[in-house]
């Protein structure tokens, strides 16, 4: 008898188990598939094309990204915003015959706490910040200036009412009470009005508070947050003012009127020519609630905005072996960015003395630059339709071109020229395609399945830390997965789908070791 131990490879065992199951099972013909169950994979991010913004936002931005150390996608997007409120203020830009519209972008950037978001969007906004010191300092002598004038303004009315006022119980002549009236209305017409309010930026504005602003401050203004739970948490969106907010805002960047209609007299209004910008800074948790919210999807109040979320860069931001002597104030690169954007946010409005409204040039997309965004145009349209490559993320590519020739007249615009030129509307159509690629990243994997998603990641670590792991490696995991329930609940779903095998268990039979299951060669 031979007693020899069976030496065959565990592979050998398989094909002779798949070859019985094939002829005897209820599989007959058919061959067992042990591979895992495969997971959903993460899209790779694009990178942002930083020179199509050219050698002023550009340059600065890959400085600033340099100095704080930040994605170079959150520093375009900052520069590129904050480039937009500095001169949607003094011009409108046309497209051939199709329309004219504002400047004004609208961003939202996605990051992580700890990812530097603030810092970098500090310098970024640096010299409108200066402006709003001055425009604070000056306010105490322009006050008291107004006042004055006011006290001396009523004075002056006061005197021509008594100049006509009737002796005794005579009543009032036909001639007096006209001319009255005509010195009264031409003294109306002079009253002293007050200083603007000195701020520029807000960050938690109420649908009322963004036309009091406009009302009685400058017809520029953005609405700019680096933490924007702040604005989509706060009163202005609570359920019975969000669509109100909604609406105003979506109209500020259409540059449509915005209006306020009270009971009280005197407390309703319209109010033309004015233009709003926006970036909104926010963390991954509250994006992903921002953004899969149905009313701002559904009001189209999303599809205008510029999504940027790029991968971190927690881990890797070592002080070793840079030059520490020199910072952002001191480099060429931000310094000239600052200036150009200093001289834009103070550069005089033109505005209509009696309504306040902007009176805007006109930058024009025509010729070549008009054909070149012909193109852009006619490229994004043709992949809308069903099967297009677009066509999960309709509602943001409608707004793409018109969004690109706005980028394209803020590129212009910095770099000194009247109208944009072709490089200016291809450079923007390269951003644009930047932003429609995240976007429909986003998309897709927003429609994975979460637990795989975060199982995935999961896995990855696992991989990445010797294809092994126990109860006591938990708290060495991501936040998002280092709840003892959590992790389990991750570590049960691999186990099911064939990516890890349990390696060792408590004495109550509670899994407690896992490693990756080896893929077997045919």
């Amino acid at each position: 008898m031979n007693t020899a131990p069976n030496l065959r490879p565990v592979q050998s065992q398989i094909e002779d188990a798949h070859r019985q199951l094939a002829e005897e099972g209820p599989t007959r013909g058919k061959r067992i598939d042990l591979s895992p169950e495969p997971l959903p994979e993460r899209a790779e991010a694009p990178a942002y094309p930083l020179d199509a913004l050219g050698s002023i936002l550009g340059d600065a931005a890959k400085r600033l990204a340099h100095h704080v150390q930040a994605p170079e996608g959150m520093a375009g997007q900052s520069v590129l915003a904050a480039a937009s409120l500095a001169m949607q203020a003094h011009c409108d830009v046309q497209r051939g015959s199709i329309g004219t519209g504002p400047v004004s972008l609208f961003a939202i950037t996605v990051a992580k706490s700890g990812e530097r978001k603030t810092a970098l969007d500090k310098l970024a906004l640096a010299p409108i910040r200066e402006y709003e010191q001055e425009l604070r300092e000056a306010e105490g002598a322009e006050q008291a200036e107004y006042k004055a004038n006011l006290k001396a303004w009523e004075m002056q009315r006061a005197s021509i009412e008594n100049k006509y006022k009737p002796k005794g119980k005579e009543a009032i002549s036909d001639a007096d009470r006209k001319r009255l009236s005509e010195e009264l209305a031409r003294l109306d017409r002079e009253m002293p009005t007050p200083p603007p309010r000195p701020t520029v930026t807000f960050e938690e504005p109420t649908a009322e508070g963004v036309y009091r602003h406009f009302a009685e401050g400058r017809p520029t203004a953005g609405l700019f947050s680096g933490e924007g739970i702040g604005f989509f948490g706060g009163h202005g969106m609570r359920e019975e003012n969000r669509g109100r907010i909604i609406a105003m805002l979506s109209k500020l960047w259409d540059g449509d009127p915005i209006t306020r209609t009270r009971g009280a007299s005197g407390e309703s209004g319209i109010l033309a020519g004015r233009r709003l910008s926006a970036h909104l800074m926010m963390q991954p948790v509250v994006a992903t609630e921002v953004l899969s919210d149905p009313l701002l999807q559904g009001q189209g109040f999303l599809a205008r905005f510029l999504v940027v979320q790029e991968p971190s860069m927690v881990g890797t931001r070592l002080l070793k072996g840079r030059d520490l002597s020199q910072g952002a104030r001191n480099d060429p690169d931000i310094g000239r960015y600052w200036s150009t954007l200093s001289e834009l946010i103070r550069k005089p409005l033109d505005t209509d003395e009696r309504t306040g409204e902007l009176q805007l040039r006109t930058a024009k997309i025509e010729g070549k630059a008009f054909d070149a965004w012909c193109q852009l145009h006619d490229g994004i349209e043709s992949q809308l339709g069903q099967g297009g490559q677009l066509d999960g993320i309709q509602e943001a590519a409608s707004k793409a071109a018109e969004n690109a020739a706005r980028i394209a007249a803020v590129l212009a615009t910095v770099e000194g020229f009247d109208h944009p030129q072709v490089e200016h509307v291809e450079r923007a159509g390269r951003l644009i395609g930047y932003y429609l690629e995240s976007m429909h990243a986003r998309a897709d994997e927003a429609q994975q399945d979460q637990q795989a998603m975060a199982a995935r990641d999961l896995l990855e670590w696992i991989q990445h830390n010797g294809g092994e792991i126990t109860a006591d490696d938990f708290n060495r995991l991501h936040r998002d997965y280092r709840s003892a329930r959590k992790a389990r609940s991750l570590l049960s779903f691999l186990v099911d789908a064939g990516h890890l095998e349990i390696s060792a268990s408590n004495q109550h039979g509670k899994p407690r070791a896992w490693r990756e299951v080896q893929a077997c060669s045919t």
